[in-house]
């Protein structure tokens, strides 16, 4: 029998058979769906997961000293603040630590009530040194930023973010105004652009900076930092910088082997590596669990074309009995299979973009349409097809064409 008859027969099958034919075409387009929409969805996750991460922690050339030694999770504890670090130490590193370009300091607390007339905020307060905000890559949206002035003089100005101006200032502008942070008045300097969300989709624009020795001396009344932020001359390669600003700190603070470091410090380019990784995995696993639901699809298609064996033996002997080769009985049933496979594939790829376009609106990530993922999920419709529908087929081609006619 020639190739376009047995292709002719095969989809006039199908069509004679809508109901079965939706079946294995339905299995088909849930499992490719969920790889489309899957993988679409996973890699959207972890590309805003690490522009988020990178909103938060600035750009990757920087380090993080804090007070207290590494837990078992691998940071300090964030309840407590050991004063093991003095605004020498920051003078020290600045001046003596080898591949260090400059330093920031950083005193914070966070829930402290801001007031401005009647209206009362929570924010995270955080006393800066000059160069802080532009290390973090904070902009303003309008007024300055703090300046070295404001650090000398202990100046009672602040620098807000988004939520503060909602917060407080619903209906007017916040420049030049005064605030009480705690009990002590501040004038409103300067307003930050917004920066959304961080990783665990809490705001970053509930916080309020002022200089840092005015946090020291006037709000918080501590001479310890809770951060000393360092960035680096080559992120690259940040070994050799955190030894040497681990060996002054050694040094001043006193401690010998076997001593334990009462300090902390983080590489942000490799948080944001681990924070890449679980990502990574995150998304990997949503791509297992639709490969499953795809391997799920091909046993449908299976266990339905079996079915469709059993039913039609006798169709299938009057074939064989006028002449058709078991070769042809075998490519018809693969070429049904090949079909309904390649056609529910196409569904579930438009299903999968559709869904993985409606999620990503809906939680407000950015669209990503992987079209190898795609281009992948046409190749594997026509294998679940071509796999899935070999064991009937051959079975198929096997069947004796004297039983089939006496059955």
């Amino acid at each position: 029998m020639k190739l376009g008859q047995t292709i002719s027969l095969a989809l006039r099958t199908l069509i004679r058979n809508p109901l079965r034919s939706f079946l294995m075409m339905l299995g088909v387009a849930i499992g490719i769906a969920s790889l489309t929409a899957m993988a679409s969805i996973g890699e959207a996750t972890q590309q805003e997961t690490i522009r988020q991460f990178k909103r938060m922690v600035g750009t990757y050339d920087l380090v993080s000293i804090v007070p207290g030694a590494a837990s078992t999770r691998g940071m300090p504890s964030l309840t407590t603040v050991e004063p093991s670090l003095k605004f020498d130490d920051a003078t020290a590193i600045a001046e003596e630590a080898d591949g260090v370009l400059q330093v920031a300091e950083v005193q914070n607390a966070f829930d402290i009530d801001v007031k401005y007339r009647d209206k009362t905020t929570v924010s995270a307060v955080y006393g800066v040194s000059a160069n802080w905000l532009e290390m973090r890559e904070y902009f303003l949206e309008t007024g300055d930023v703090i300046t070295q002035d404001d650090i000398a003089s202990l100046a009672r100005i602040a620098v807000i973010g988004q939520d503060i101006v909602t917060g407080l200032f619903p209906d007017e502008d916040p420049m030049g105004k005064q605030i009480r942070i705690g009990n002590v008045p501040f004038a409103v300097k300067g307003i930050l652009v917004s920066r959304g969300a961080g990783p665990g989709g809490g705001s970053l624009d509930g916080v309020l900076f002022i200089p840092v020795t005015t946090a020291s001396k006037r709000l918080f009344q501590r001479d310890y930092l809770t951060t000393i932020t360092a960035q680096l001359s080559d992120p690259g390669r940040p070994g050799p910088s955190i030894e040497s600003i681990t060996t002054i700190l050694r040094e001043r603070h006193g401690i010998v082997p076997p001593g334990e470091d009462d300090f902390t410090i983080s590489d942000s380019r490799a948080s944001a590596e681990q924070v890449e990784e679980v990502s990574s995995t995150l998304a990997t696993i949503l791509t297992g669990v639709a490969i499953i639901a795809m391997i799920i699809g091909g046993t449908v298609i299976m266990s339905l074309m079996l079915i469709a064996v059993s039913e039609r033996r006798r169709e299938i002997g009057v074939r064989r009995a006028v002449g058709a080769t078991r070769t042809d009985v075998m490519l018809q049933f693969l070429i049904e299979a090949a079909t309904v496979s390649v056609v529910g594939g196409l569904l579930g790829i438009t299903l999968g973009i559709g869904g993985a376009t409606i999620t990503a609106m809906q939680q407000e990530l950015p669209p990503v349409l992987l079209w190898d993922t795609i281009g992948f999920a046409v190749c594997v419709s026509v294998g679940i097809g071509l796999i899935f529908g070999l064991q009937p087929a051959w079975k198929a081609a096997n069947i004796d064409p004297i039983d089939a006619l006496q059955s």
